[in-house]
């Protein structure tokens, strides 16, 4: 069934000559009303250039005069009510061009009118007579002039608004008619389906009908006997036959040969194949299953109107046979592909095997029912059908769509072979649309009984309808899903390669991965809106109107906001990142490596190269989006109070940050002390720096602290680092051996440097013994590890030279108290 548009596009009285090849009822009717409306666009386009291409303001006062003449002769013909779809559809089409060439002039206009306020500026307001200075003549003329010019640029962009506004108000108010239009043609209530006047009616017309289809079939079959010759009949049985024994051949090889190997193991086992897989093989059945036959069916179709064998009169038949066939074909191919009713294992939905069988077996059988309709409406309009049999026949239809949808619904859900259970819905869907599948049934039955057939009708083709694009959608979204969903992941090929190319991190991948899927799916929602809306006499051309100005924008302030501009704004930028982040994975990995750069100097000149590809991305965004170095400046400008204030220390440590780079005071490997903390710097960021503690710790220090406070860098001059050993011996050691003990330990340790040489000092005639220091020098990152094995073999040493460590002793002496005779002393060791 055709939505209401179509169908009026098909009452066209446009008869075409047998020399023309024909193409199915549904495209010739688009291409006839095509064909009218872009005779109309001509005009229109006239109209627009005439508007456009003027340069003096009277050329263009001139063009605007025109389209409001145009606009005028539109909002004329509005006030006649007997406007049908078609004349509508026409006085539409007049508008838009208009409409651009309007946007076109005040596009134009603007900029020139801009230029004259802003010199009109420069000038000044004109001095009050006998005050002050008075100016020269030719500033007076000048500014006059200007004024002048001000004054007819602004009466242009004013008059050019006040049209554009005229012109979108006419294009509502045909929105608003052709949906008036649509309404009443299918709340219009005729004779019930149920009415024995109907049928008596279509009694009565019955051999008048059968008499204008008698002569009609005779026409055609005289029509074939004349024309056909004895290689015609060669080839379309030759055709014919290659295509019925080739289509289930090929339908078999897909089924069976080119998929058992994707989805059975060894022992001949069906097991679970990736959702892609079922996309793809999906595809091909669709393509097997409907592009295969449908293309069959446009090539046999030319050969017939060819050969001379359909007659003026049998035209539209026959166009209308081939559009049903292709629509059958067409929509059980789809639903083969994507319900896969025999094959569970690559369905791409989850639901029970009995539930796509009944759903299957629905579509097929609506669709063969408004293939039935296509047909049975050329035939009638061929024969001029009395109007008592077009209702009964597309009530009949209605009434026998809704109990197919009931049958269905109940042989999926509620019953089933002897003992087997009901079927339960898994997929969260199912539930509302099983409701809505009974409650669309009950309601085209009783529309048919109570007489509203034309709305009935029209809910069966849009039952079809959404069941189609519900079909198409699931497979688009599938597809979507594998390619941006996965593909693009870290775990995805395309992704994988991204990572090892520019070095982005794994979970930056997952979010592009997820944001682009969910902007894919957006955008084929709104698609799908706009087609599940368009039969329902909502004009498509307002729709796309919206989303075009969405789209492309509109100006506020000079600057041009849109979905499409942002769109390329945010795709510039991440190609500069991208390419940017590229390079750097270059430097890092491959060039930098084979310098002589340590590995600090490295990490400045990969960040600082990071920084300058950002900015020149980000710049390049911005020139997109409109935004000049002047109104940077001004945001800059406006923006400095709040950087003054809560973004201080922000901006403190971003510059910190560039300092750290450029002086590098500290560099990424360094050992540094910062107040009670210390660690190795892993990374200088933009507004920090991270230390990896000896505890294993991450430690983020903002970057203004190592620029205003005090840092203990181990590293900043070279990587050597001294260790030193305090050792104490009992007196009765002799000093100069241990000095000699305490070097030879040293000098014997690998990591020990021998220049410097490792020093001994004799410190201090302790309370207990005597203090010793050992001093050497070692690569910082062995110092706490050396320190440690040298002690223990200084400890060994020791012990095998009898040099005995003392422990730290105390004399107590107590005195008598006054008046007593005894007194007490010893000796204390302490530990």
């Amino acid at each position: 069934m055709l939505p209401p548009d179509l169908a009026a596009w098909t009452a066209c009285p446009f008869q075409p000559n047998h020399s023309i090849r024909r193409i199915p009822l549904a495209v010739l009717a688009i291409f006839h009303r095509s064909l009218r409306l872009a005779v109309l666009a001509i005009s229109a386009f006239l109209v627009a250039s005439f508007l456009v291409h003027a340069q003096p303001s009277k050329e263009t006062r001139d063009q605007i005069e025109a389209g409001r003449l145009e606009i005028g002769q539109i909002e004329a013909a509005l006030q006649r009510d007997s406007l049908n779809d078609a004349r509508l559809a026409e006085l539409r089409a007049r508008i838009d061009p208009i409409i651009a060439a309007i946007e076109t002039i005040i596009q134009r206009e603007q900029p020139r009118a801009d230029e004259i306020k802003a010199r009109i500026d420069k000038l000044g307001p004109a001095p009050e007579a006998g005050k002050g200075t008075p100016e020269s003549e030719d500033v007076a003329k000048d500014r006059a002039e200007q004024q002048k010019n001000w004054k007819e640029a602004d009466e242009t962009l004013r008059l050019a608004r006040a049209l554009s506004l005229r012109a979108e108000q006419a294009k509502e108010a045909i929105a608003s008619r052709r949906l008036q239009n649509f309404t009443r043609e299918i709340l219009k209530r005729g004779e019930s389906v149920a009415s024995p006047v109907l049928w008596l009616n279509v009694a009565k017309g019955a051999p008048s009908d059968l008499r204008a289809l008698n002569f009609v079939a005779g026409q055609w079959g005289e029509a074939i006997l004349n024309n056909l010759d004895w290689y015609e009949v060669v080839l379309i049985v030759a055709l014919t036959a290659a295509v019925f024994f080739g289509w289930p051949r090929a339908r078999r090889w897909v089924l069976s040969g080119s998929l058992s190997k994707t989805t059975t193991d060894k022992d001949g086992e069906v097991y679970e194949i990736p959702r892609l897989s079922k996309a793809l093989i999906a595809i091909r059945l669709v393509v097997l299953a409907a592009a295969l036959p449908v293309g069959f069916l446009l090539v046999l179709q030319q050969m017939l109107e060819f050969f001379g064998l359909v007659p003026h009169r049998v035209e539209p038949i026959l166009d209308s046979i081939f559009a049903a066939l292709a629509l059958v074909v067409a929509v059980s191919g789809l639903a083969l592909g994507v319900l896969a009713p025999n094959a569970g294992h690559r369905r791409l939905l989850d639901i029970p095997d009995r539930i796509a069988r009944e759903f299957w077996h629905l579509l097929r059988a609506l669709a063969l029912l408004s293939g039935a309709t296509l047909i049975v409406e050329a035939v009638y309009k061929a024969i001029v059908a009395t109007l008592p049999l077009t209702v009964a026949t597309k009530g009949v239809i209605a009434v026998l769509a809704s109990f197919l949808i009931m049958r269905a619904m109940h042989r999926a859900f509620l019953a089933g072979k002897e003992g087997e259970k009901p079927a339960t819905p898994t997929a969260s869907w199912l539930t509302p649309a099983r409701v809505g599948a009974w409650a669309i049934a009950v309601f085209i039955f009783f529309a048919s009984l109570l007489g509203y057939v034309s709305l009935a009708d029209f809910l069966v083709g849009q039952v079809l309808w959404i069941a189609v694009l519900g079909l198409a959608s699931v497979l688009l979204l599938t597809l979507i899903d594998e390619f941006l969903g996965v593909g693009l992941s870290s775990g995805g090929a395309f992704g994988s390669r991204v990572h090892r190319m520019t070095g982005i991190n794994r979970s930056s991948l997952d979010q592009i991965g997820v944001l682009g899927q969910g902007f894919a799916h957006l955008l084929l929602y709104i698609v799908l809106a706009f087609m599940v809306l368009a039969p329902w006499g909502v004009d498509s051309s307002n729709l796309l109107g919206s989303a075009r100005a969405a789209f492309f924008g509109f100006q506020v302030g000079g600057v041009t906001i849109s979905i499409s501009t942002i769109a390329i704004a945010l795709g510039l930028f991440g190609i500069g990142f991208f390419i940017t982040r590229a390079i750097q994975n270059w430097l890092e990995t491959r060039y930098l490596p084979r310098t002589s750069l340590d590995i600090g100097l490295q990490n400045s000149i990969r960040t600082i190269f990071g920084y300058i590809g950002t900015i020149i991305a980000a710049m390049a965004a911005l020139a997109q989006l409109g935004l000049s170095l002047e109104k940077l400046a001004i945001v800059a400008g406006a923006l400095s109070v709040g950087i003054g204030f809560g973004l201080k220390s922000i901006v403190e440590n971003f510059v910190s940050g560039l300092i750290l780079l450029w002086e590098r005071p500290i560099r990424v490997g360094d050992y540094v002390v910062v107040g009670d903390e210390q660690g190795q710097v892993r990374r200088i960021n933009v507004r920090s720096t991270e230390i990896q503690t000896f505890d294993r710790a991450s430690l983020i220090i903002p970057n203004s602290e190592f620029i205003s406070g005090r840092v203990k860098n181990w590293m900043h001059a070279d990587r050597m680092a001294r260790i030193m050993i305090p050792i104490n011996v009992a007196y009765n050691s002799d000093p100069r051996q241990v000095e000699a003990l305490l070097k030879e330990a040293a000098l014997s340790h690998r990591e020990v440097m021998s220049d410097p040489a490792p020093i001994v000092l004799f410190k201090n005639l302790g309370e207990s013994g005597l203090d010793f220091e050992l001093y050497c020098y070692v690569d910082v990152d062995a110092r706490g590890a050396t320190r440690s094995e040298l002690l223990f073999d200084i400890f060994q040493r020791l012990n095998d030279a009898k040099i005995e460590i003392p422990y730290p002793t105390r004399r107590l002496e107590i005195a008598p108290a006054p008046g007593e005779s005894f007194s007490f002393g010893g000796i204390v060791r302490e530990k």
